[in-house]
Order: C-alpha cells, then sequence, then structure tokens
C-alpha cells in the first residue's frame, strides 16, 4: 500500500477536500448561470431594439406608400404642373412620336452556340 504523505493527507481529510471542491464547483457553476442570464437579457434587449426599428421602418415605409399614391395622382399632377406655369396638354400642343419599327435579324441556325 501507498503510505505517502499526501495519500495520508488524503484520506485523513477526504470529506473536507470533497466540500472545498464541491463548493468550488458550486460557485463556478452559479456563475455561468449569472453570466448567462446577462447574456440573455442583453440579447432580450437588442431584439427588442431591432423590433422597435422595425416597426418604425414599417410605419415610414406605410407613410411613403401613401405619399407616393398620392403624387400619382392625376390630379396631384396637373395642379403640381399648373403651380409651375406648365398648362395641359391639348392636341394643337402636342407631338406623338411613333417608334420606328426594329430591323428583324437573322435567325439563329441549328447548332450554332446560343
Amino acid at each position: 500500500m501507498i503510505h505517502s504523505p499526501l495519500f495520508r493527507f488524503v484520506r485523513q481529510h477526504g470529506a473536507m477536500i470533497t466540500i472545498v471542491l464541491l463548493t468550488i464547483a458550486v460557485v463556478w457553476v452559479a456563475l455561468l448561470v449569472v453570466n448567462n442570464q446577462y447574456k440573455v437579457r442583453a440579447l432580450i434587449s437588442d431584439i427588442e431594439q431591432e423590433q422597435e426599428l422595425s416597426r418604425r421602418l414599417l410605419d415610414e415605409q406605410r407613410e411613403i406608400n401613401i405619399e407616393l399614391a398620392k403624387v400619382t395622382l392625376p390630379g396631384y399632377i396637373a395642379s403640381g404642373a399648373k403651380e409651375m406655369g406648365l398648362e395641359p396638354a391639348r392636341n394643337e400642343n402636342t407631338v406623338i412620336l411613333q417608334p420606328k419599327p426594329v430591323p428583324r435579324f437573322v435567325t439563329r441556325k441549328e447548332g450554332d452556340p446560343s
């Protein structure tokens, strides 16, 4: 049997050593739990901030869509043109341009690369 001083010390104080090691383990686990709770709270805060930003951006998008629908109305365009000193289009002051036909090119033959 081994009779070293360390072995005798462990044998005499085994319960105390076990208690100390378990206490260290419990404190370490408690610190991990506290640290994880802090990280979770920080992440929840970040999520809430991002959700608030998302809500604000959606509200802004709705406002922009409403404004866009408003400014594309013919009456709005006509009133804006009148404010700029422009007059409504009439047949005598309107020119209609007809596009020239685009010539057809020779079609590809079978076997030609695409």
